[in-house]
C-alpha cells in the first residue's frame, strides 16, 4: 500500500525487496518492474520534451497528431542573428556552438514564457508559432510581447558578452498572422511537426526585412490590427518578394 502511494505522488523511483515465496511476493516484484517501466518511461518523455516543445510533444505521445495537418490560424515568428557567418568565422566550431546555446536559451525562455512554442532552428535563425498546434486567448498579443521581451533580454546578454570582450550580438525578428497548415509533415518513417504555408514564408521575408529598414523587429499589418490599441508603431510601406501587395 506505501509503495502504491508513492506511485501515486509520481515517485518511481522505489525501491523493492520481496520477501517470501507466496502470491503477495510475486506481486511484489511485479510492482517493482512496474515502478521501473514507468521511470523510464519519465526520462524518455523527459528527454523528448527538450526535442519538441511540451504542447506537441503532449499532443505526439497522446495520438493526438497524425501525418498530415489542420488549416487553422496562428501567428508565426522568425529571427536570425546579424553578420552571424562574419562571426562564427572569428570564432572556434566549439565557441560558435556556445555561443548559440546561450543565446538560444536566453531567446527560447522568453517565447515559452509567453506561451509560444518554438517550431525548430536553423543554424542561427529561430522558428516559433503562436497559436498551434493548440490556440490560446491572446496569442498575437503574446508573440509582440515576447519579441519585446527578447529585446530586452538580449540588451542585458549583450551586457555580459561586453564585460568578457565578446562582441554583442544583433539580431532581426519577424511576425506575421493568417492561414496555415499545421500538423506532423514528412512520411510514415519519419516526420516532423511543423507549420507550413503562405503566412509562414511571408514571416521569413518579413524578418529578412529588418535589415532593409535598419530595425531589430517588423510587424505586418495583419499582426498590427489585431494589437494596435496596445502598440506604438512607426509605419513603413515594403514589397515582399512573391507579393503583388505592400
Amino acid at each position: 500500500v506505501q509503495l502504491t502511494r508513492e506511485i501515486a505522488k509520481g515517485n518511481f523511483l522505489i525501491k523493492v525487496k520481496p520477501k517470501g515465496r507466496d502470491e503477495i511476493t510475486e506481486l511484489t516484484s511485479s510492482f517493482g518492474q512496474m515502478a521501473s517501466g514507468l521511470a523510464e518511461r519519465d526520462k524518455l518523455k523527459e528527454t523528448f520534451n527538450k526535442f519538441h516543445s511540451k504542447e506537441i510533444a503532449d499532443a505526439i505521445l497522446s495520438g493526438e497528431i497524425k501525418l498530415g495537418g489542420t488549416r487553422q490560424q496562428a501567428t508565426v515568428f522568425f529571427s536570425d542573428i546579424r553578420g552571424f557567418t562574419e562571426l562564427s568565422e572569428k570564432l572556434t566550431a566549439e565557441q560558435v556552438v556556445e555561443m548559440l546555446n546561450e543565446y538560444m536559451t536566453a531567446m527560447v525562455s522568453e517565447i515559452t514564457a509567453h506561451s509560444g512554442v518554438v517550431d525548430k532552428y536553423v543554424g542561427d535563425a529561430i522558428m516559433a508559432v503562436w497559436g498551434a498546434p493548440l490556440p490560446k486567448p491572446g496569442d498575437t498579443w503574446n508573440a509582440v510581447r515576447a519579441c519585446i521581451a527578447m529585446r530586452q533580454r538580449l540588451a542585458k546578454f549583450n551586457e555580459g558578452r561586453i564585460a568578457q570582450g565578446k562582441t554583442p550580438i544583433k539580431i532581426g525578428m519577424g511576425l506575421h498572422s493568417g492561414d496555415l497548415i499545421a500538423g506532423n509533415i514528412g512520411s510514415t518513417e519519419k516526420m516532423e511537426y511543423t507549420v507550413i504555408g503562405d503566412t509562414v514564408n511571408t514571416a521569413s521575408r518579413i524578418e529578412s526585412l529588418t535589415k532593409e529598414f535598419g530595425t531589430d523587429m517588423l510587424i505586418s499589418d495583419t499582426v498590427y490590427q489585431q494589437v494596435k490599441d496596445r502598440l506604438i508603431v512607426e509605419p513603413v510601406s515594403a514589397q515582399v518578394k512573391g507579393k503583388a501587395q505592400a
